[in-house]
């Protein structure tokens, strides 16, 4: 390797590096400034400050588009603190890195090496041909749909239900941001349940949550795929990538509606007629996976549709979407990695095209390492709440526990009622959870590394050893 390429490998490796360290400080940075927001008196509608804890709760949920919550967002806040919420969901959505980066090229700043290298790690595409038109496009896009979706919700609200136009216009903007960021935090304290037979509006939520879910560089994908032109080399092509993410996002949809129609029919869907139970199965099979809404009693659901919902919640949306979780991706490369050591084939194969041994490690490095977060944040859980939230845990003290630890985890928000209870113990135990889980995945991927490592110089001996 030549002097020069040796010291272009040192310089990108060591950018990979200190974007790690960026993308952890930047979201540490906003949630500690969004707390000492929501700690202001004039952010709450109550006399007084709101406790140190519950705001780095709040700011910690919004940054990392979780969703849960430790007081009603819609009577606690004043305007301002809503709004402060609201910044802070369409930051941590769109990612600190990307609005940054969007902001530069606003200002005209070229972008530098270290720029593009951080944005392509932060978006988790290996090479992007044109960094600037991608920002572009995410920052454009988003601000679009989340504006149609606040037209058209806004529309629903004024005409249907009757809603003064200001209250209609700021119910509108705000549940549209906060779907389409994935994050779950709604102004009513019922999540969307009231709302839980109009398809308006549940199809409105659930078509933001998908595209928001999905992935941005999908979305460059697709935008640049002419499937109407006849020459394939001006066509374009679907790369693996998307064809992984819509496939698995439907077929976890799919298995998600069944289970929740065929379970909950006679549970929470019983009384509604066939029309209301597809609706409400088809909006809740789309939240596990990192929206949070509900239009169906999460308490109330019956311990098998908790845990898929479980699954699900630790599955996640697409890779460099405004979800979490382990994504759809990973999940799909663990599943072909199965199947080619059950089979014995020389290769992990997806859709005709072989994914290279390191991407199948790193997928499962990323599963264990995620599974190790949740075991030690249930562990803790167990371990600091002792009476004060049991009598909020149901049936199930330690069921309700791993629900909310995987809730927080996959910044999902879904809960089955104990977070407004814990401890602050616990409290800040769910913080660092939806801390990790938000930035976690994405610098582990980082930090395990993206090109095979050369042949070791000194190879030991190998031996066997017994597994299984």
């Amino acid at each position: 390797m030549s002097h020069k390429n040796l010291i272009m490998k040192n310089t990108i490796k060591k950018t990979r590096t200190n974007a790690s360290r960026l993308i952890i400080l930047s979201f540490l940075g906003t949630i500690l400034a969004g707390a000492f927001l929501l700690t202001m008196p004039f952010s709450t509608q109550t006399p007084g400050c709101m406790n140190v804890v519950d705001a780095l709760f709040t700011s910690a949920s919004a940054t990392c588009v979780t969703g849960l919550i430790v007081v009603d967002t819609g009577s606690f806040f004043t305007p301002f603190g809503k709004t402060v919420i609201l910044v802070l969901i369409q930051l941590g959505g769109l990612g600190i890195m990307t609005m940054s980066t969007f902001f530069l090229i606003m200002l005209g700043r070229r972008l530098t090496l270290k720029d593009r290298i951080t944005m392509e790690d932060t978006l988790g595409e290996k090479k992007i041909k044109g960094v600037k038109g991608l920002i572009l496009m995410i920052v454009g896009m988003t601000i679009l749909l989340e504006v149609i979706g606040a037209a058209l919700l806004t529309l629903r609200f004024f005409r249907v239900y009757h809603y003064p136009i200001n209250k209609a216009i700021i119910h509108g903007i705000f549940h549209s941001v906060s779907a389409f960021c994935n994050a779950g935090f709604s102004l009513y304290h019922d999540s969307l349940m009231r709302f839980g037979d109009d398809w308006v509006i549940t199809g409105i939520m659930g078509g933001l949550v998908l595209l928001g879910g999905i992935g941005f560089v999908v979305w460059y994908n697709l935008t640049h795929w002419y499937f109407w032109r006849r020459d394939r080399t001006r066509r374009g092509r679907l790369r693996l990538q998307t064809k992984i993410a819509l496939a698995m996002s439907a077929i976890l949809l799919v298995i998600m509606f069944l289970f929740l129609l065929v379970v909950e029919w006679n549970n929470t869907l019983e009384g509604l007629t066939v029309g209301e139970k597809i609706c409400r199965s088809v909006f809740q099979a789309i939240t596990p996976r990192t929206a949070g809404f509900n239009t169906m009693p999460i308490d109330r659901l019956n311990p098998a549709t908790l845990w898929i919902t479980i699954v699900m919640m630790f599955i996640g949306a697409s890779p460099g979407s405004t979800g979490g979780g382990i994504k759809t991706c990973t999940f799909a490369v663990i599943l072909a990695s199965v199947y080619r050591m059950v089979t014995g084939k020389r290769q992990v194969v997806i859709r005709k095209k072989s994914i290279a041994e390191h991407t199948s490690t790193k997928a499962i490095s990323i599963a264990v390492i995620s599974l190790a977060v949740v075991f030690v944040a249930c562990a803790l859980l167990l371990l600091v709440e002792t009476t004060t939230s049991r009598q909020f845990c149901g049936n199930s003290y330690m069921g309700s526990l791993i629900f909310e630890a995987v809730s927080a985890f996959g910044t999902v928000g879904l809960s089955v009622g104990v977070t407004p209870h814990l401890s602050y113990l616990g409290k800040i135990v769910i913080i660092l959870t939806m801390y990790v889980g938000r930035i976690g995945p994405l610098t582990l991927a980082l930090l395990i590394g993206r090109k095979v490592q050369p042949p070791a110089i000194i190879r030991y001996p190998e031996e066997s050893v017994m597994v299984g």
